[in-house]
């Protein structure tokens, strides 16, 4: 378990270094203004992901232990067609994404479709090496062909970036659809019927969960392109993607977490697993976020160009956030694994709540006082969120396993069991090399 997770965690490391490769090169080639509209195209894709994993998505990781693996991948494919298009046109008639990038924003849905299924399935089957590789893979060939690109065709136009994003993950869904089509099952058609209904019901209040989420990440960049502008939706999602990187470490962890849980029936074992590594991602996260807050606006200047320094702003509003939603996601993929998804949805939906209700009145008010103002109004408002999202989680999670106080402070003997994982961790490598 533990070369999981630290593969897992070098994985998202090498991976966030090569985003962030990515997010330097937007920046600096396509502006705050580019930066917002390839933030708003995006962020277009996972609310269509959102409905696209109504029938598959992260419940396949639950359920392909337990079901037929070809049964599973046809009814999570078919039904990702009928809702990508109609979320398409769902969102296109609300005017949530440049209309211009149509075309695309369908082409990243479908091929993104493919993998994020594939993946699905490989991480169910508890294939965390083959995870990572297509995860670094797909980073490699985004950042090499958008350079590419970028040299040869000697043009800034968003669409070179909308290429690269589109054969990057086409390359990967190619090749990890050789290997989940050897996992499938004879075909059968006894019992689809069923079991689409009992994914629809998982699924249901897991997207619900999701988009609820999404929307309480991200409802304030809708918010900043109304009221404030797209040259500061850029800024903002910079200072977000800066913050964001902390989460590398809780996401690794939660992925071998959950694909845990999913396969283990021991209550203790699991409650025991969960507030271990609740206590680990509470140390790294206040960590990171103390270095974050280090960072000087002049660098975020000069790295990323000129119009960005403000972004420091951002980034001070969301350090408490930050902190909170890596604690929520450790505590959110104990009750995924039980298959207890409402609890993630309610949970959502309380971040929601807080998010909008404080948006839309104070993020234009702030705007009388300046853009900084507004930019960084908006982080405070996200930290909030998920510091509510977090006081449902554990209330439920306290409840349900029934930990004490005690259970939550790190204690010596909590270092002393870290320090032996990674001793062992040690001598286990120093064997293998000698």
């Amino acid at each position: 378990m533990v070369d999981k997770v630290l593969g897992t965690f070098f994985t998202r490391l090498l991976s966030t270094i090569l985003m962030i490769v990515v997010v330097i090169v937007n920046t600096n080639v396509f502006g705050a203004a580019g930066t917002g509209t390839i933030a708003l195209v995006v962020l277009g894709l996972t609310i269509l992901q959102v409905c696209a994993n109504f029938v598959g998505g992260g419940t396949l990781v639950y359920l392909v232990p337990r079901k037929n693996i070809l049964q599973l991948w046809f009814l999570s494919f078919a039904w990702a067609c009928v809702a990508n298009v109609a979320g398409l046109c769902v969102l296109r008639a609300l005017d949530l994404f440049p209309a211009e990038y149509t075309w695309w924003l369908l082409a990243m849905t479908f091929v993104f479709t493919v993998y994020n299924i594939n993946v699905s399935v490989i991480q169910g089957k508890e294939n965390i090496r083959l995870f990572n590789l297509l995860q670094v893979t797909q980073a490699l060939l985004l950042v090499a062909v958008l350079v590419v690109l970028l040299l040869v065709m000697n043009t800034h136009c968003i669409e070179l970036y909308l290429f690269s994003y589109i054969f990057s993950y086409l390359v990967v869904a190619v090749v990890s659809s050789v290997y989940v089509a050897k996992q499938f099952e004879k075909p059968s058609g006894q019992g689809v019927f069923p079991l689409l209904a009992e994914m629809l019901k998982l699924g249901f209040w897991t997207q619900i969960a999701n988009l609820t989420q999404l929307l309480t990440y991200r409802l304030n960049y809708y918010l900043i392109d109304h009221f404030v502008g797209r040259k500061p939706l850029g800024v903002f999602e910079l200072g977000t993607r800066i913050s964001e990187a902390v989460w590398i470490f809780p996401k690794s962890i939660c992925l071998v977490q959950y694909a845990r849980i999913a396969n283990q029936p021991d209550l203790d074992y699991t409650k025991n697993l969960t507030l271990g590594f609740l206590k680990i991602v509470i140390v790294f996260a206040v960590v990171a976020v103390a270095v974050l807050a280090l960072i000087p606006a002049q660098l975020l200047a000069m790295i990323f160009g000129p119009d960005f320094a403000v972004s420091k702003s951002v980034i001070f509003g969301l350090l408490p956030g930050i902190v909170f939603l890596s604690c929520n996601t450790i505590l959110a993929h104990y009750f995924s694994g039980y298959g207890k998804y409402w609890v993630n949805a309610v949970g959502s939906a309380i971040g929601l709540a807080v998010t909008a209700s404080a948006g839309i009145p104070l993020i234009p008010k702030a705007m009388e006082c300046g853009m900084v103002c507004a930019l960084q109004t908006a982080g405070w408002i996200t930290s909030g969120a998920y510091f509510a999202t977090l006081v449902w989680s554990a209330s439920v999670f306290v409840k349900r396993t029934h930990a004490t106080l005690h259970d939550f402070l790190i204690t010596r003997s909590d270092w002393q069991m870290f320090v032996q994982i990674c001793k062992d961790k040690f001598r286990n490598k120093s064997f293998k090399n000698s």
